[in-house]
This record gives C-alpha cells, structure tokens and sequence, in this order.
C-alpha cells in the first residue's frame, strides 16, 4: 500500500480492526477505486508483520459491507458498486454497524485462497463469535417477503414518499400497545404521539442526546458498555462519565455521588442482558434509577435490545414502568429479535418532548424508512414476531448448551464464566493474570474472533484489571460452528500457559 499503513500493537484495538479500518479508510478517502486490487493477504501480512489470519479477518469485514468483493482465483477487489458515503467515514473513525465498542463482525462463508487474498484452500472459515447480531439463518426472510408484497399492494408508491417525521401512524399505535403491554401490570396505555420512529436504536440514542444535552452538560453511560452512545453525547457537547455495572445493575452509589455533585443531564443504561456484561438489572436497581432521575433532575435513556429474548420468566418491569416524573426516555431496538438490516426502533418520550423530538428527527433524515416501517407493523400485529422469538429463544438457549458443552472441558485453564438466562452473548472470564485483548488475539490467529473487554471500556487508563473478560456472541454463529469456536478459545488459553 503507497499510504502510510501502520498497526499500533500496543494499542487497545484488535490489529484486525486497526487493518480493516486503514484499509476502508483507503477506499473512502479514494487512494482505491472500485475495480481496484487489493494486496494479498499475504503480502499484507508480510508488510505489516502480523499473521495472516488478521488480514483475513480484516478483508472478511469489508466484504460483509459491502465495499470488498473476493474474486475466486484472482484475490480481493474493491467493490464496484461500493457504497462509499458517510456511512464509512463513520466506521473509519471507530463507530461501525454493530451497536457495541469497536468490535466488528466478520463475514462468513469462505473465500479464496490465502494468496490471492482470502483464506487458504480447505482451511475452515473463521467463527464469527463477535458479532452482537443475530445469525443469517434465523432471519424470517419469507415473512419478509410477504410483508413487503403486502405493504407494497395495500399503500403503493406511498411506502416509497418522504414519510410522517414521527413515523407511519398504524406502525406507532401498534408499537403504543405492544409496549404498553411490557409495562409493569400492563395496564398503563401507552399514547401512540409520544412513539417516536427512528432508524435504528443509534438514531434514538443521538436523537435523545441532540434534543436534551447543551455543551458543558454531564452525561453518564456504563461501564463496560456500548460506546456509541458514549460517542453521541460526546458529539453533542458533553462531558461523558463513566458508572460501573455489576451483576444486579448500576453502581447506584456512584450515580447519586455523580448527580449530587456534577450537572448530570443524561444517563444511558442498558439493563436487560446487558451489552457486553449480560447484567440484568434487578427491579430494585431499576426502581431506585427512576427514582434519582426524578430527584436529581436527570434523564434516562434505557436502551432495550434484548428482553425479548429471555429464555424463561422474562427480566424485571422497564425502568420506564417506575417513571412517575417523565424523566425516562425508552428506545427500543428489533435489529437482535428480528434482523439489524431493518433499521427501525422507536423512542418513546415523555409527551412535553413530542415537538422537540420531532424538529430534531426532521433535521436529521426527514424520516424512516416507509416500506420497512410497514414491515415492522405486519410482524407486530399479525403475531409473526411473537413466534419467531419463540423460536429464536430456543435456538439461542439450545447454542449456548453446545457452546458450553465444549468449553467446559478448558475450566481448568482458568476460564470462567456464569450461565446467562437470555440474549446472545456470554461473558467469560480470562484466566487470572491473562489480558483478554491477548486472548483475544490468540483466539484470532486460532480462526475465532472474540471481543475483549478493552474494546467496551473508556474509563481505565490502561488497567489491566479493566481488561479481564472476554464477550462471546455464541448466538451469532451457525450452531455446527460452536464447538470449533470453544476450542479456539480454550487452546488459546492453553497456549498463553495459564495454570
């Protein structure tokens, strides 16, 4: 590569992130043009010093966005119908799809070989157990198809105009009850008005934070947790805490310690199997939140990707159930219980926000998209979405019993982790006096990638003890590739000569 192209080993970042992000950077910034070869892996590899499976695994990341095609026998070329637009400078910049930290999802499938670009022949492709995202398989791509046929038919050209900025009306009196029906009792209606539709949690999270934070303000988000909400309030001005996350929920004593002290504004907070922990607040934990919100003045933004994905009992009732002042902002997420291509959550606020919500979306993107707002409706009130979390719980619980199953026989590396009651993602414990972004690293090279809890944290300043665990998505991949993916990570363990 003519640019200067370097990989900061010592950096917190996973090398092949740093690979993918200088190579769309590339692309973006126009040094590569679609039709455009890239280097071969191993000549990349070779350039940069590191070991070819990271340049696998960086190239695997373009090709899923679509900007890098694999040309069987030929190599790695940029795509000629690259979507080169600002969606990339972003993820150049360390704010990807995937709503976690700097954490990527590889693509799947196999490539070409090793030197021309991919992988080599006959070798497996890697296990995609980073991805936060639910697996291609279990997306309900014939609802899909129906329900756009449907939307089409019924509404026409119209589901194809510049939409109502606070959405499709069907979708939000639809979305009013169904979140209504979440509530604690389930007897407090929910006022269609106060249902905002955005494209993708992200958007409600910016959407809160352009709407309620002036520069100066504090914000607060979790640690560890989802760094791009720590990147939309330090977008709108604010100086961005950090409170810790244990196993019943937030550190409610450096909250109020927070509040008391500093002009906290707004606090993000993910408490349903949480992101990367897999927490789940318990209902004191969530009632006390509410309750200091409304004595300091705060607001919440409680983020919900994963209660529909409980495997029995369901979590504990919203911290918006015990929001008596409006101090609570509820975004919730389809892209874990449905599919991340959907782009489309909504954001519920209180009734006194409605018309400042409204300016700030306009602004923004005029509006969501008018045929998947349909869809989403469809899958809502025709009771599709209900079965399908059926059926995506028990394949969820069934993968984590095969993923468990596998890397129970590494428990004596030090390994460590508790079992999760829902969502997609385990937390594991490095081996005592192991860095998780080394395991991590070592897990790569074994073909398995892994998030280290590095990636999930801006608090620590370089403490190892902030880097001790390891997020799975053991829900991500294809069950046949579990096991594979448990013994990468227990030979890695076993390789940095743990116990």
């Amino acid at each position: 590569m003519s640019r200067d192209f370097r990989l900061y080993k010592d950096d917190e970042t996973p090398l092949y992130i740093q690979a993918a992000d200088a190579v769309r950077a590339g692309i973006v910034g126009g040094e590569f043009r679609p039709g455009d070869r890239l280097p071969s892996v191993r000549k990349l590899s070779d350039e940069l010093g590191v070991n070819p499976a990271t340049i696998v695994a960086a190239y695997r990341i373009l090709t899923r966005e679509g900007l890098v095609e694999s040309r069987a026998g030929s190599g790695a070329f940029v795509s000629e119908g690259a979507p080169v637009d600002a969606r990339f400078e972003d993820a150049a910049s360390g704010r990807g799809p995937d709503r976690a930290a700097p954490v990527v999802r590889p693509a799947r499938g196999d490539g070409p070989d090793e030197a021309s670009g991919g992988m080599p022949d006959g070798a497996p492709g890697l296990v995609d157990l980073a991805a936060n995202a639910p697996p291609r398989d279990l997306f309900p791509l014939a609802d899909l198809k129906r329900f756009i046929a449907e939307a089409i038919d019924a509404d026409g050209g119209r589901a194809f105009e510049y939409q109502d900025t606070a959405g499709y009306a069907p979708l939000r009196r639809t979305l009013a009850v169904f979140l209504a029906a979440s509530r604690r009792g389930g007897r407090e209606p929910v006022d269609p008005a106060d249902v905002h539709i955005v494209s993708g949690a992200q958007q409600g999270i910016d959407l809160a934070a352009r709407a309620l934070l002036r520069r100066g303000d504090v914000a607060a988000v979790e640690t560890p947790g989802y760094g791009g909400a720590r990147d939309a309030f330090v977008a709108a001005g604010a100086r961005v805490e950090a409170i810790p996350v244990g196993p019943r929920g937030l550190d409610l004593q450096a909250l109020e310690r927070l509040a008391s002290t500093r002009p906290l504004r707004l606090v993000h907070v993910n408490p349903s199997f949480q992101n990367p922990t897999g927490a789940v607040y318990d209902a004191e934990n969530r009632a006390a939140i509410a309750g200091l919100a409304e004595r300091y003045g705060f607001y919440v933004v409680e983020d919900d990707l994963f209660s529909d994905l409980s495997w029995s009992g369901g979590p504990p009732p919203s911290i918006r159930s015990f929001d008596a002042a409006g101090r609570v902002l509820f975004v919730k997420s389809f892209s874990k219980s449905l599919m991340p291509g959907l782009r489309i959550a909504c954001l519920e606020a209180p009734a006194a926000m409605r018309e400042r919500f409204a300016g700030v979306k306009r602004s923004i993107d005029i509006s969501s998209n008018g045929l998947m707002q349909r869809v989403l409706d469809r899958f809502l009130s025709s009771g599709r979405l209900e079965s399908h979390l059926v059926a995506a719980r028990e394949r969820y619980r069934s993968a984590f019993a095969a993923f468990e199953e596998a890397l129970v026989p590494y428990r004596g590396t030090g390994l460590s982790w508790d079992r999760p009651e829902g969502g997609i993602n385990l937390w594991v414990s490095a081996p005592p006096g192991v860095k998780a972004r080394v395991l991590a690293a070592e897990c790569l090279r074994r073909g398995c990638a892994v998030a280290p809890e590095s990636a999930f944290r801006r608090d620590t300043g370089g403490s190892d003890e902030a880097d001790a665990h390891l997020r799975v998505s053991f829900g991500s991949a294809a069950v046949g590739e579990l096991a594979r993916g448990a013994r990468a990570i227990g030979e890695a363990a076993v390789a940095l000569g743990v116990k």
